[in-house]
């Protein structure tokens, strides 16, 4: 999330707006939120309601999301998806902005 943070101009110029869905409780995304500096707002799912329609809820690892990065039209249909194998799996910036 914090490399996003960096790139936020970016995503400011295209448009689009970011917002974070973890499974972790709104007390522990204060915290995040704080630590990053992060300038998009972290939304908590700890029961994986949102994460489960997305498709990236991973039974196997104990009910953990998959790192993923989803970007919406205004409409909700989806107009980029991308869907990591572990927490370091993240889309480069040329498939992100390109």
């Amino acid at each position: 999330m914090a490399s996003y943070a960096r790139q936020w101009e970016r995503f400011e110029q295209t448009g689009l707006q970011a917002v974070g869905i973890v499974v972790d409780p709104v007390e522990n995304n204060a915290a995040m939120v704080d630590k990053l500096l992060l300038p998009f707002p972290i939304l908590s799912d700890p029961e994986g309601r949102v994460i489960r329609e997305y498709g990236v809820w991973n039974d196997g690892e104990g009910g953990l999301a998959k790192p993923s990065l989803f970007l919406l039209e205004p409409d909700g249909s989806v107009r980029f998806k991308y869907i990591g194998e572990d927490f370091a799996d993240r889309p480069t910036d040329e498939e992100l902005f390109g």
